[in-house]
């Protein structure tokens, strides 16, 4: 082979060599803008996307569940839908529903309270109880801003909103225990240091049949008798000594109240002191019917106008008048040393998440008995009144300690609260006093003819008899 074609040779594979490696790197630019391009498509459509994202929620707020707590105080004209999710939380949560079917006749031992307020032998709260769903929905606490929008429909209504449909989430009332798992909503009882040093006595040996019970001496505030005082049990309408403590904490006894729609929140197999809506009554009219006939009625009453004027809104509707009062109580609760309990509703009806402690409720009951009007009006085997609006009662107790012509009269009983519940059993909270001595006792959870009696044995150990 000669000397050019050689060089030929060379000079082809060259260009074969430099046209591949050319080839190569404009195979590798082509897919590396390609990645580039793609990468650049998705950043844009990422931020078109937020950019939208941030036209529909300018101030960019999370979405997911409204606070119902918001969307029960707003305005129609702010509200005017609700999510399917929502609905059904306000579904569950609705205290307005009719109660399932009721025994058609009361415990033997005792009567519920006729409605005109007429005397029965033993009358008392006889509140049986609801049956709940154990799914009960709480959106009570959800974020306010947990609105979405994407999943509204037009189902808010003013009508919605108003008193008549009125949602209170914190109520959800009890009829039937037997269809509510209503332990799992008491957390475990807290036993401190104080309770601790509280119950360090030489505990005597009583036999009663309460449950729960304990015995304080109201002047020095010791523990005198324990029994299980740390469980949690359910208040019923000893639950009142509270209502009233708070009330009176706001208001005069003077004060006049027109009675509303709040009676159709009472369940229908209280007992009550027959009040009518457009009636005028004054407080200390409403805390005797709550306290004397153990009225549920005066207590929904006293509930909703101490809520406005706590709120400053005589206007403010029964969605938040309500939910006010119950903080009111449980505020007041803790400020008397409560750790172990927490109130639902105004009356002490049977709810979910409502409980309390024989401690606890026997602080309540101290304070209860220290204050003049408590005293004076549980002291009173009947209490006529007369009206603002000029109607005339006459209510009768229910605490058969203070009724001479009862079987369990005590002479040294001054009152003080009654209560009975399907889930609280009889319980009775009582101020006995001999020769300038005064003592509470607290009975929880015991049976018609036990609560009497459990608190007769302690107010005489007591009261040294």
């Amino acid at each position: 082979m000669n000397k050019k074609s050689v060089l030929g040779l060379i000079l082809f594979s060259c260009v074969v060599i430099a046209s591949m490696f050319l080839g190569t790197m404009i195979m590798i630019r082509q897919g590396s803008q390609l990645d580039y391009n793609q990468n650049q498509e998705e950043a844009t459509r990422e931020e078109i996307h937020l950019d939208q994202t941030d036209k529909d929620n300018p101030d960019n707020k999370p979405t997911g569940l409204a606070n119902e707590e918001k969307l029960l105080g707003a305005d129609s004209s702010d509200v005017d839908t609700v999510s399917d999710t929502e609905e059904l939380a306000f579904n569950d949560l609705d205290t307005t529903k009719e109660p399932s079917p009721q025994p058609t006749e009361p415990p033997s031992d005792e009567l519920p309270a006729n409605q005109d307020g007429s005397p029965e032998d033993d009358i008392d709260e006889n509140e049986s109880e609801d049956g709940v769903d154990d799914s009960v929905t709480d959106s009570f606490n959800a974020n306010p801003d947990d609105l979405s929008d994407d999943n509204q429909e037009d189902s808010q209504t003013e009508d919605a909103l108003s008193d008549n449909l009125v949602r209170l989430p914190d109520m959800q009332l009890i009829y039937n225990c037997n269809d509510v798992d209503y332990m799992k909503y008491v957390p475990e009882m807290i036993y401190d240091s104080k309770i601790e040093v509280a119950l360090d006595i030489t505990n005597p040996d009583i036999d009663i049949e309460a449950r729960s019970a304990i015995l304080f001496d109201l002047e020095t505030r010791r523990v005198l008798y324990y029994k299980d005082p740390i469980v949690a049990v359910f208040p019923a309408s000893t639950a009142k000594l509270l209502t009233a403590l708070v009330t009176l904490d706001l208001c005069m006894e003077e004060e006049e109240v027109v009675v509303g729609d709040e009676l159709d929140l009472v369940a229908s197999d209280s007992t009550l002191a027959g009040l009518r809506k457009g009636q005028v009554l004054s407080i200390r009219n409403l805390i005797e019917g709550m306290l004397v006939p153990s009225g549920n009625d005066a207590a929904y009453v006293i509930a909703a106008y101490v809520g406005r004027k706590s709120l400053n809104d005589d206007n403010a509707g029964l969605d938040l008048a309500l939910p006010e009062f119950i903080r009111l109580m449980n505020k007041k609760a803790q400020s008397l040393g409560t750790i172990n309990s927490c109130f639902k509703t105004p009356d002490g009806y049977d709810a979910i998440g409502q409980y309390t402690t024989a401690y606890d409720m026997g602080m309540i009951g101290m304070a209860a008995a220290e204050n003049e009007t408590i005293r004076q009006v549980c002291n009173k085997t009947s209490a006529r009144n007369i009206f603002v609006d000029g109607k005339d009662v006459t209510w009768y107790t229910t605490n058969s300690l203070i009724k001479k012509n009862s079987g369990n009269y005590y002479s040294n009983c001054i009152g003080l609260k009654t209560g009975t519940s399907e889930m609280s059993g009889r319980c009775l909270i009582s101020l006995g006093k001999k020769d300038g001595r005064e003592v509470i006792s607290v009975i929880m959870d015991s049976n018609s003819s036990g609560r009497w009696s459990d608190s007769i044995k302690l107010l005489n150990y007591g009261l040294g008899l």
